[in-house]
């Protein structure tokens, strides 16, 4: 029987496409080397490639924004426009990612990831490049238009990426998958910035820009390596719909899956709490910790090794109870957040200043463990649940979402931390994500049961109940 499963998984459609290996649903359990832990779904040549160019492409991306940002300081000397490169770089990813979603299902997906991290490759290297131009040398606009064109080429990779996850493993490794490319972005986010430190240092600011073309490059040869069509499922017979139609028709399928909108609003909570602790990390580390801004790897390693733990663990269960998970993870969140804000006054008070740092590290670890089981489960139930035909502009329209919400934070955190002091946000933030939790536990316990596996249809990007 597993081996006729086999056959229909991976046999060829008539126009030569191959079915996306998890559209077969077998009878029997799959073998546990087939889908349990990250070495079973690295098994998969051309997920491990996929894999590959997500990590060298995610290591460019995080190394690149620190370096532009020192560059344009050392090009100009002004502050103010390291804020308008800030917002060159996040205005592509509000306005285009849901039309790059749409994009993406009516063409090749390996073809779209390829041709965007070239044009990354070769656009970066025009920074160093203008600086070669007497006309060009020393002005701050050639910068801010490479970085815009640079991330709204980005814009087009990330959901291509994502919609191709499923198509290149079995339903029962999308956890594990999920797992390791949420793994790699907070990997990455981690290595990036000392990564470009060090580039700087020894070899000048430019160097990093060279280096990031390389990364790119061989992030486009991984991709080209991928053998498995990534093509759209079906071909548009008649006039093609717009643009904004098939973004109506994404918003209808997440309008009317339960599943999807639960998974949306998980994923975008555990952003928005992301980046309100980025945003106001530097100044916990000053206020509260009595460090200097610039050691937030006191914060970011353990929770890059909580969010690796839970990872793993995650990927170790063939299914795991999600609404349990969910809550459980919201809880986790706040409980850090408010020992965070409210334990550090406290040793201070009682003489103990020195245990805070410690706190800190032990903090960060369950901040992480939360984070990840906020994550993982909430971007795998969008991947489950949604069909090769419109996962593309379904990722695109949720990266819209998530990238406007992440303004929020961005926006306010600072704003609110100067007027009340930063460690009663992040005290206030916890206690609101502790309410969040009891909330849900206690008044959409049931709704939170459509998020667990074993009530997946086979096509569940057409759910409507």
């Amino acid at each position: 029987m597993r081996q006729s499963v086999t056959r229909a998984a991976t046999e060829p459609l008539e126009d030569g496409q191959v079915a996306p290996l998890h559209a077969a649903r077998p009878a029997i359990a799959a073998a546990p080397e087939q889908r349990k832990g990250f070495a079973a779904v690295l098994r998969r040549r051309d997920f491990r490639y996929l894999w590959l160019a997500q990590l060298l492409s995610q290591l460019a991306d995080k190394f690149l924004m620190f370096t532009l940002l020192v560059f344009m300081y050392t090009l100009t000397k002004r502050a103010s426009l390291q804020s308008v490169l800030m917002i060159a770089y996040t205005l592509p990813s509000v306005l285009l990612s849901a039309p790059a979603g749409v994009y993406a299902d009516r063409h090749d997906k390996r073809a779209l990831m390829i041709g965007t991290n070239v044009a990354r490759a070769g656009l970066i290297l025009l920074v160093p490049i203008a600086q070669l131009f007497p006309p060009l040398r020393g002005q701050a606009w050639p910068l801010i238009v490479i970085t815009l064109l640079f991330s709204s080429a980005g814009q087009i990779f990330a959901p291509a990426e994502a919609a191709s996850i499923p198509t290149l493993v079995t339903r029962q490794q999308i956890t594990e998958a999920t797992s390791l490319f949420m793994t790699t972005v907070i990997l990455t986010l981690v290595l990036g910035v000392p990564a470009a430190t060090i580039a700087i240092g020894f070899f000048g600011n430019q160097a990093p820009f060279y280096i990031a073309t390389g990364l790119f490059g061989l992030a486009a040869i991984s991709v080209w390596r991928v053998r498995v069509s990534l093509r759209a499922e079906q071909a548009v017979t008649g006039p093609t719909p717009s643009i904004l139609r098939e973004l109506r028709d994404g918003i209808d399928i997440l309008r009317n899956s339960p599943p999807l909108r639960l998974g949306l609003y998980q994923l975008t909570l555990a952003i928005v709490v992301v980046f309100t602790i980025f945003a106001l990390g530097p100044v916990y580390l000053v206020e509260v910790l009595k460090r200097s801004d610039t050691e937030t790897y006191i914060v970011l390693v353990p929770a890059m090794f909580g969010l690796i733990g839970t990872a793993a663990l995650l990927g170790q269960r063939a299914s795991f109870p999600r609404a349990k998970t969910l809550v459980a993870a919201i809880s986790g969140a706040g409980l850090s957040l408010l020992i965070m804000g409210i334990v550090p006054d406290v040793l201070r008070t009682h003489g103990q200043p020195g245990l805070m740092v410690p706190l800190a590290v032990a903090v960060g670890v369950l901040f992480g463990c939360a984070l990840g089981a906020m994550l993982i489960p909430g971007f795998t139930v969008l991947q489950e649940r949604t069909d090769t035909e419109s996962r593309g502009r379904i990722f695109g329209g949720i990266f819209t979402v998530i990238n406007a919400a992440v303004a929020i934070p961005l926006l306010l955190a600072g704003v609110i931390s100067d007027m009340i002091g930063v460690a009663r946000v992040v005290a206030a933030l916890g206690a609101i994500l502790i309410i969040i939790a009891v909330a849900v536990r206690w008044f959409g316990w049931q709704r939170l049961q459509v998020l667990e596996p074993d009530i997946a249809p086979t096509a569940a990007g057409l759910d409507q109940t």
